[in-house]
């Protein structure tokens, strides 16, 4: 069965830098990969991913994405800043309706001020107070083996491609 891979970390973390590298390297693997990403969704329903849009819009676009990654027995990476235990539970109960298994968190546990920097280098840039408020809320709740992950993985940025189970 193919598995699932939701990321965890506030805006600058890091996460599109790893989608690429996670894309490139399953380029052999049986299983194509399928990115799911609200940001894109908003794009596509919005025009823009800084549009926030109506999160039940968004939200069933998800589960549209899923049911047909299941489908099509594609791994699936979901993109999102998974920053609040509900957001991860709500997405891990939705990968396990589907049977995707494994179903892995990557947490890019990067400091505050170097998500910060990277964030003011972005075209896209998100309100300083929404990173600090997502990355103090991560801090407080960090994601667990208990939020129903099959595996928890996390990189830190000061240990650089170094990645601990």
């Amino acid at each position: 069965m193919a598995g699932a891979i939701l990321l965890i970390g506030v805006p600058g973390s890091g996460k599109s830098t790893l989608i690429k590298e996670l894309l490139r390297s399953q380029r052999s693997e049986t299983s194509p990969t399928q990115v799911i990403s609200p940001d894109l969704i908003r794009e596509s329903l919005y025009g823009s991913a800084s549009e926030q849009g109506r999160w039940e819009e968004i939200w069933a676009q998800v589960q549209q994405e899923f049911i047909q990654a299941a489908k099509l027995q594609h791994s699936v990476i979901y993109d999102a800043t998974n920053y609040k235990r509900q957001y991860r539970q709500e997405a891990i109960a939705l990968a396990r309706s589907h049977g995707f298994k494994p179903i892995t968190g990557l947490w890019l546990n990067v400091p505050l001020w170097i998500c910060l920097n990277r964030n003011q280098a972005r075209d896209r840039q998100v309100p300083e107070d929404i990173i600090v408020e997502m990355y103090r809320c991560l801090t407080f709740n960090p994601p667990s083996l208990e939020d129903g992950f099959d595996h928890l993985m996390y990189k830190e940025e000061k240990r650089e491609n170094e990645w601990i189970d």
